[in-house]
């Protein structure tokens, strides 16, 4: 079989199993929810066990199909290629070093620089999102009245409900701007490459602001690391998964 046709199987393979993956998790998600709504202690055995069985197929069909891709890629091997690493930070990094914009077209200054400005709007917007998500579910998090011991099971929902927004428009804007960025960097390295170059110093190590916010984020950290063990935040944790455990299986 040539190898045209064992990457033609595979990508039929590919699309099969993730169609069964996507099937089964939406069967799985509404078996969860009508569990939920059968009444104020829901997960119980039986009723896990009888809302399960309704979607035995599809689940047992998607590992089906995980089992078969282990013989499928050991009775088709193919050589994989090895990805080329991306080149475009580093290439464009070094032709903003050596590109002397003084020698360049007043049109083409401007490009370059609405492509810088446009990666750095969207880095803005996409810091801005991610910090008044998470502070947003922060303060929901901390009030007193956001989790109940008596309503686990409704506490986690809701907060689950205001975790989705907080989080997943930061991450869906994020990875906007990742390909934004991808798309300007490549087309900024279009620009500087006819623009005549100067011959530089290599420059030496410092501290840029992509280390220092990563160190603001490792201290925050570790800040409300020990914050939360001082305020016995693991034992309440401890209780909220061991209830949440607990009513899901139906031990006890």
């Amino acid at each position: 079989m040539s190898a045209i046709q064992i990457k033609r199987i595979r990508t039929i393979y590919h699309v099969l199993v993730s169609a069964a993956i996507v099937v089964a998790g939406i069967c799985l998600m509404v078996a969860c929810v009508g569990i939920y709504q059968t009444g104020d202690h829901p997960f119980s055995r039986e009723v896990v066990a009888a809302a399960f069985a309704r979607i035995a197929v599809p689940v047992y069909l998607c590992l089906g199909l995980v089992i078969a891709g282990f013989v499928l890629y050991w009775l088709l091997p193919v050589e994989e290629r090895r990805l080329k690493p991306d080149l475009t930070a580093p290439i464009l990094r070094r032709l903003q070093a050596q590109a002397d914009l003084s020698q360049a077209e007043p049109a083409v200054v401007a490009a370059v620089q609405r492509e810088q400005k446009s990666r750095k709007l969207h880095q803005v917007i996409s810091v801005v999102l991610a910090a008044v998500g998470g502070a947003v579910f922060l303060w929901y998090a901390l009030q007193g009245n956001s989790f109940h011991q008596s309503e686990i099971n409704s506490s986690m929902i809701r907060a689950m409900l205001v975790l989705l927004p907080c989080m997943g428009v930061p991450f869906a804007y994020g990875v906007f701007a990742a390909y934004h960025g991808q798309l300007s960097m490549k087309r900024e390295i279009n620009l500087l490459k006819p623009i005549p170059k100067t011959e530089v110093a290599a420059p030496k190590g410092r501290f840029d602001g992509v280390f220092i916010a990563r160190c603001a984020v490792l201290v925050l950290g570790i800040v409300l690391l020990v914050w939360g063990a001082l305020e016995n935040g693991a034992a309440d944790v401890l209780t909220k998964a061991i209830n949440i455990c607990t009513e899901c299986i139906g031990l006890g």
